[in-house]
């Protein structure tokens, strides 16, 4: 079985459990990949301590998707709950990440499936240089690429169950 890794925001991070860090690069080319299908669908977290409870993604078109958040977490920061999405990969594994409405950060996931209607994500963990070493699309798929060779990386997952 393929895996399949990304990073969400709000609604990854919405899905993630650990803080998402919202950066001025995305990690992908924006309106060059087309979406992954299978992440279309109202999701919710099962664990209480997600920034995001449920989450409402939808294809926008072929290349971008529309996220609402529908039910917030206590840690919840972002000043809306409409955000819009995409997918990249690095390494074979999958990310998404989003954009919410009026601002001018993203936000990143990894995501893969552990089977069925279950999605597994992780927060974009910067191991290797960190948010500072980070000034392009290109030098974050770089540190992206060095951080998932290290042991830490994707260790913190959350698990979203598609309703």
């Amino acid at each position: 079985m393929k895996n399949y890794l990304l990073l969400l925001l709000p609604v990854v991070a919405l899905l993630a459990s650990g803080c998402p860090i919202g950066l001025d690069q995305p990690l992908g080319k924006i309106g060059t990949e087309k979406i992954d299908k299978q992440l279309v669908g109202k999701w919710h977290s099962t664990s209480a301590e997600t920034e995001v409870q449920r989450v409402s993604i939808s294809k926008r078109d072929d290349h971008s998707y529309k996220a609402k958040v529908l039910e917030r977490g206590e840690m919840y920061s972002l000043e809306t709950d409409e955000l819009t999405g995409w997918v990249t990969t690095v390494n074979e594994k999958n990310f998404v990440f989003f954009k919410p409405d009026g601002e001018e950060k993203y936000y990143h996931y990894c995501y893969w499936w552990d089977g069925g209607s279950t999605l597994i994500s992780c927060d974009l963990a910067l191991l290797d240089g960190g948010v500072d070493a980070v000034t392009s699309t290109e030098s974050l798929r770089d540190q992206v690429a060095r951080s998932m060779t290290m042991e830490e990386w994707g260790k913190e997952t959350t698990e979203w169950n598609k309703e």
